[in-house]
């Protein structure tokens, strides 16, 4: 038998590789992920992707489309953040079509476990709760 703290440890390991995905993929220095990289359609049905940085202040228009890229690129700058990304994460698994169909483990876990539904990534520690547990300690 599985005891209920051996479930919330798989649980609390299967969030931390979904995000650590999510985070390879979403903040990875690659065209798709930049603010400034936009898709234009052609009207043969071809697509491009160009650099929208500076682009009022500039006569050429700067492909970008190769890894190559972006990763000499001084202007990328990520479509999201953690945070964001970490909140659609959450938002996700609280959703039950979302998690059946693309987080299948979670979803069994939860199934095996309504309880675990309770269980969420702790509050990041921001400098001023930092300081606050430290005074705490002192005092």
């Amino acid at each position: 038998m599985v005891s209920l703290r051996e479930l919330k440890v798989k649980y609390k390991n299967l969030k931390y590789q979904h995000i650590k995905k999510i985070y390879a993929k979403n903040l990875a220095v690659l065209p798709e992920n930049c603010v400034y990289n936009k898709q234009i359609q052609l009207p043969n049905r071809s697509r491009l992707n160009i650099c929208t940085f500076n682009l009022e202040d500039n006569e050429e228009v700067d492909l970008c489309y190769k890894p190559e890229h972006s990763k000499n690129c001084n202007a990328f700058c990520p479509n999201k953040t953690k945070e964001q990304l970490l909140d659609g994460f959450l938002n996700d698994i609280k959703d039950d079509h979302i998690r059946a169909t693309n987080y299948k483990d979670i979803n069994t876990l939860y199934w095996l476990c309504p309880e675990l539904i309770q269980e969420d990534f702790p509050d990041t520690k921001r400098w001023y709760t930092a300081i606050v547990s430290f005074f705490r300690r002192i005092f």
